[in-house]
Protein backbone atom coordinates (compact mmCIF):
# COMPACT_ATOMS: atom_id res chain seq x y z
CA UNK A 1 0.00 0.00 0.00
CA UNK A 2 1.38 3.44 -0.93
CA UNK A 3 1.14 6.49 1.29
CA UNK A 4 -1.80 7.97 -0.61
CA UNK A 5 -3.85 4.81 -0.05
CA UNK A 6 -3.01 4.90 3.65
CA UNK A 7 -4.12 8.52 3.92
CA UNK A 8 -7.39 7.70 2.16
CA UNK A 9 -8.03 4.78 4.53
CA UNK A 10 -7.28 6.91 7.60
CA UNK A 11 -9.59 9.65 6.37
CA UNK A 12 -12.42 7.15 5.80
CA UNK A 13 -11.98 5.70 9.29
CA UNK A 14 -12.01 9.15 10.85
CA UNK A 15 -15.18 10.04 8.94
CA UNK A 16 -17.03 6.90 10.06
CA UNK A 17 -19.83 7.51 12.60
CA UNK A 18 -19.07 6.65 16.23
CA UNK A 19 -19.70 2.97 16.93
CA UNK A 20 -19.47 1.96 13.27
CA UNK A 21 -16.60 0.36 11.41
CA UNK A 22 -16.19 -0.10 7.70
CA UNK A 23 -16.42 -3.61 6.31
CA UNK A 24 -14.25 -4.46 3.36
CA UNK A 25 -15.67 -6.59 0.57
CA UNK A 26 -13.81 -9.62 1.93
CA UNK A 27 -15.09 -9.09 5.47
CA UNK A 28 -18.61 -8.51 4.17
CA UNK A 29 -18.39 -11.83 2.35
CA UNK A 30 -17.19 -13.48 5.56
CA UNK A 31 -20.29 -12.20 7.30
CA UNK A 32 -22.45 -13.75 4.59
CA UNK A 33 -20.72 -17.11 4.96
CA UNK A 34 -20.74 -17.23 8.77
CA UNK A 35 -24.32 -16.07 9.17
CA UNK A 36 -23.85 -12.94 11.25
CA UNK A 37 -27.04 -10.93 11.56
CA UNK A 38 -27.78 -8.68 9.84
CA UNK A 39 -25.51 -9.31 6.88
CA UNK A 40 -23.79 -5.98 6.18
CA UNK A 41 -24.97 -4.25 3.04
CA UNK A 42 -22.30 -4.15 0.36
CA UNK A 43 -23.64 -0.80 -0.74
CA UNK A 44 -23.63 0.77 2.71
CA UNK A 45 -20.50 -1.20 3.62
CA UNK A 46 -21.11 -0.62 7.33
CA UNK A 47 -21.76 -2.79 10.38
CA UNK A 48 -22.04 -2.20 14.14
CA UNK A 49 -18.74 -1.97 15.93
CA UNK A 50 -18.19 -5.06 18.16
CA UNK A 51 -18.11 -2.89 21.29
CA UNK A 52 -20.86 -0.45 20.29
CA UNK A 53 -23.64 -2.27 22.19
CA UNK A 54 -21.60 -4.24 24.72
CA UNK A 55 -22.34 -3.53 28.37
CA UNK A 56 -19.69 -5.71 29.95
CA UNK A 57 -16.24 -7.02 29.14
CA UNK A 58 -15.79 -9.94 26.81
CA UNK A 59 -17.31 -11.16 23.56
CA UNK A 60 -20.66 -12.88 23.32
CA UNK A 61 -21.09 -15.67 20.78
CA UNK A 62 -24.81 -15.75 21.58
CA UNK A 63 -26.40 -12.39 20.87
CA UNK A 64 -25.90 -8.79 19.81
CA UNK A 65 -24.87 -7.63 23.27
CA UNK A 66 -21.26 -8.59 22.66
CA UNK A 67 -19.05 -9.27 19.65
CA UNK A 68 -21.40 -11.67 17.87
CA UNK A 69 -21.07 -9.26 14.95
CA UNK A 70 -17.34 -9.86 14.65
CA UNK A 71 -15.99 -12.37 12.15
CA UNK A 72 -13.67 -13.74 14.85
CA UNK A 73 -16.77 -15.20 16.59
CA UNK A 74 -17.76 -17.32 13.60
CA UNK A 75 -16.37 -20.47 15.25
CA UNK A 76 -18.49 -19.82 18.35
CA UNK A 77 -21.59 -19.39 16.22
CA UNK A 78 -20.73 -22.56 14.32
CA UNK A 79 -20.70 -24.50 17.59
CA UNK A 80 -24.03 -22.99 18.61
CA UNK A 81 -25.47 -23.99 15.26
CA UNK A 82 -24.17 -27.52 15.79
CA UNK A 83 -26.05 -27.51 19.13
CA UNK A 84 -29.28 -26.69 17.31
CA UNK A 85 -29.39 -22.89 17.15
CA UNK A 86 -31.31 -21.46 14.19
CA UNK A 87 -30.78 -18.22 12.30
CA UNK A 88 -33.40 -16.36 14.29
CA UNK A 89 -31.95 -17.46 17.66
CA UNK A 90 -28.96 -15.15 17.30
CA UNK A 91 -31.11 -12.05 17.60
CA UNK A 92 -33.07 -13.24 20.66
CA UNK A 93 -32.35 -12.46 24.32
CA UNK A 94 -30.51 -15.40 25.88
CA UNK A 95 -32.05 -16.56 29.16
CA UNK A 96 -30.12 -18.86 31.48
CA UNK A 97 -32.36 -21.50 33.05
CA UNK A 98 -30.35 -22.96 35.92
CA UNK A 99 -31.68 -25.84 38.00
CA UNK A 100 -30.27 -27.54 41.09
CA UNK A 101 -30.96 -31.10 40.01
CA UNK A 102 -30.22 -34.54 41.41
CA UNK A 103 -32.17 -37.79 41.31
CA UNK A 104 -30.85 -38.65 44.79
CA UNK A 105 -33.34 -36.63 46.87
CA UNK A 106 -37.09 -35.98 46.56
CA UNK A 107 -36.98 -32.18 46.80
CA UNK A 108 -34.76 -31.78 43.74
CA UNK A 109 -35.40 -34.84 41.57
CA UNK A 110 -38.09 -33.01 39.59
CA UNK A 111 -36.00 -29.94 38.80
CA UNK A 112 -35.07 -31.26 35.37
CA UNK A 113 -38.74 -31.41 34.42
CA UNK A 114 -39.35 -27.90 35.76
CA UNK A 115 -36.28 -26.54 33.95
CA UNK A 116 -37.49 -27.99 30.66
CA UNK A 117 -40.92 -26.41 31.23
CA UNK A 118 -39.36 -23.01 31.97
CA UNK A 119 -37.09 -23.28 28.94
CA UNK A 120 -40.04 -24.12 26.70
CA UNK A 121 -41.93 -21.07 27.98
CA UNK A 122 -38.89 -18.85 27.41
CA UNK A 123 -38.78 -20.03 23.81
CA UNK A 124 -42.52 -19.41 23.39
CA UNK A 125 -42.09 -15.83 24.60
CA UNK A 126 -39.35 -15.11 22.07
CA UNK A 127 -36.19 -15.82 24.07
CA UNK A 128 -33.47 -18.41 23.67
CA UNK A 129 -33.07 -20.69 26.69
CA UNK A 130 -29.63 -21.72 27.91
CA UNK A 131 -30.18 -24.66 30.28
CA UNK A 132 -27.65 -25.73 32.91
CA UNK A 133 -27.70 -27.89 36.04
CA UNK A 134 -25.88 -27.60 39.34
CA UNK A 135 -25.14 -30.47 41.78
CA UNK A 136 -27.05 -30.89 45.03
CA UNK A 137 -25.87 -32.47 48.30
CA UNK A 138 -28.54 -33.55 50.75
CA UNK A 139 -27.99 -32.40 54.34
CA UNK A 140 -30.10 -35.24 55.69
CA UNK A 141 -28.54 -38.00 53.61
CA UNK A 142 -24.97 -36.90 54.27
CA UNK A 143 -25.45 -36.41 58.02
CA UNK A 144 -23.26 -38.56 60.25
CA UNK A 145 -20.84 -39.41 57.44
CA UNK A 146 -17.77 -37.85 55.89
CA UNK A 147 -20.06 -36.61 53.10
CA UNK A 148 -21.13 -33.84 55.50
CA UNK A 149 -17.90 -32.06 54.55
CA UNK A 150 -19.43 -31.33 51.17
CA UNK A 151 -22.81 -30.02 52.27
CA UNK A 152 -21.97 -26.42 53.19
CA UNK A 153 -19.33 -25.98 50.43
CA UNK A 154 -21.95 -27.15 47.94
CA UNK A 155 -23.77 -23.85 48.50
CA UNK A 156 -20.83 -21.93 47.03
CA UNK A 157 -20.42 -24.53 44.31
CA UNK A 158 -24.04 -24.14 43.20
CA UNK A 159 -23.68 -20.36 43.11
CA UNK A 160 -20.44 -20.66 41.14
CA UNK A 161 -21.99 -23.12 38.66
CA UNK A 162 -24.94 -20.84 37.96
CA UNK A 163 -22.74 -17.75 37.67
CA UNK A 164 -20.26 -19.56 35.42
CA UNK A 165 -22.95 -20.73 32.99
CA UNK A 166 -24.67 -17.34 32.93
CA UNK A 167 -21.53 -15.24 32.53
CA UNK A 168 -19.71 -17.77 30.38
CA UNK A 169 -22.27 -17.24 27.62
CA UNK A 170 -23.01 -13.60 28.51
CA UNK A 171 -26.71 -14.32 28.76
CA UNK A 172 -29.23 -11.54 29.24
CA UNK A 173 -31.63 -12.93 31.87
CA UNK A 174 -31.56 -15.59 34.57
CA UNK A 175 -34.14 -18.00 35.99
CA UNK A 176 -32.88 -20.20 38.84
CA UNK A 177 -34.70 -23.18 40.34
CA UNK A 178 -34.01 -24.48 43.85
CA UNK A 179 -35.56 -27.08 46.13
CA UNK A 180 -34.10 -27.62 49.58
CA UNK A 181 -30.98 -27.63 51.74
CA UNK A 182 -28.14 -25.62 50.19
CA UNK A 183 -29.80 -25.40 46.79
CA UNK A 184 -31.99 -22.48 47.89
CA UNK A 185 -29.24 -20.09 49.07
CA UNK A 186 -26.90 -21.40 46.39
CA UNK A 187 -29.44 -20.54 43.71
CA UNK A 188 -30.19 -17.10 45.16
CA UNK A 189 -26.58 -15.97 45.63
CA UNK A 190 -25.65 -15.49 41.94
CA UNK A 191 -28.65 -13.20 41.43
CA UNK A 192 -27.30 -10.87 44.12
CA UNK A 193 -23.63 -11.28 43.24
CA UNK A 194 -24.22 -10.43 39.58
CA UNK A 195 -27.03 -7.94 40.20
CA UNK A 196 -28.64 -10.00 37.46
CA UNK A 197 -31.96 -9.43 35.77
CA UNK A 198 -33.63 -12.62 36.93
CA UNK A 199 -35.85 -14.53 39.32
CA UNK A 200 -35.58 -17.44 41.74
CA UNK A 201 -38.31 -20.08 41.58
CA UNK A 202 -38.87 -22.44 44.48
CA UNK A 203 -39.49 -25.95 43.23
CA UNK A 204 -42.07 -26.80 45.89
CA UNK A 205 -42.13 -29.03 48.94
CA UNK A 206 -40.94 -32.62 48.59
CA UNK A 207 -43.77 -35.05 47.99
CA UNK A 208 -44.05 -38.36 49.86
CA UNK A 209 -42.05 -41.12 48.24
CA UNK A 210 -43.22 -44.61 47.36
CA UNK A 211 -41.29 -47.75 48.18
CA UNK A 212 -41.86 -50.56 45.66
Amino acid sequence: MDSSQGETSDAAAAAAPHGVIRASGLKGRSFELTGTFPVPSQSADEMPHPTAQRDRDGASPCNTRGSAWAVKQSAARANLRAAGWKDEDFSKPVITVAATYSNALPCNNHMQVLAEAVAARVEQLGGKALVCYAPVISDGESMGTSAMRYSLPSRELIADCVETAHEGYLADGLVVLGGCDKSVPGALMPLARLDACGVFVYGGAALPGHHP
